[in-house]
Formats: structure tokens, sequence, C-alpha cells
């Protein structure tokens, strides 16, 4: 412990030398903290608007998927509709059948 205080009033001393008193020191230390304080403030500060952006950023990439994934939806059901109707276009027309049937009755 006695050697930190002679250590401490040593670089006193030394400081002293170059003109600077202990309340300069004192002065400085203080305006320092506040400088500290002000930077601490800002970093929060901004850190803050950053993660208020990326929430916002994350909502409207929610609903961009959503959206998204309704239209993916709707393409896949018009296409099922579309196969469905492709497939009755296979069979024959009913009133060509029907006109089949009556003449092999007649042939009957």
């Amino acid at each position: 412990m006695g050697e930190l205080l002679q250590t401490t009033e040593r670089q006193l001393e030394e400081t002293n030398d170059d003109g600077l008193a202990v309340t300069d020191l004192i002065h400085l230390e203080n305006e320092l903290q506040t400088a500290l304080i002000q930077v601490r403030s800002r970093k929060t500060h901004l850190l803050l608007e950053s993660a208020k952006g990326l929430h916002e950023k994350e909502k409207l990439l929610q609903e961009e998927k959503e959206h998204l994934e309704d239209n993916i939806a709707s393409i896949k059901k018009n296409r099922e509709v579309n196969e469905m109707s492709t497939d009755f276009a296979n069979f024959p027309v009913p009133h060509i059948i029907c006109g089949q049937q009556r003449m092999t009755l007649n042939f009957l």
C-alpha cells in the first residue's frame, strides 16, 4: 500500500513539473469522465435505433414472406384446376357418344 502511495505521489510530482496543478488534473479527470458518459450514451442510443430498425425490417420481411406464400398457394391452386380441366378435355364430347349410341341402336 505504501509503494502505491509513493508511486502516485511520484507521478503527481512529475506531472507538476509539466506545470499542472492537482486541481487541474482533477478538472481534466472530470472532463474525461463527462466525455466518456456522453460517448456511452450516444453508443446506447445508436444501438437502440439500430435494434428498432432491425425489428421494423423483420416485420416487413415477415409480411413479404406471407404475401409470397399466399401467391404460391394461389398458383398451385390454379395449376391444379388447369390440370383437372386438361384431364376432362381428353374425354370424348358427350353429344358424339349419344350419336354413336343412336347409330348402334339403329343398327340393331
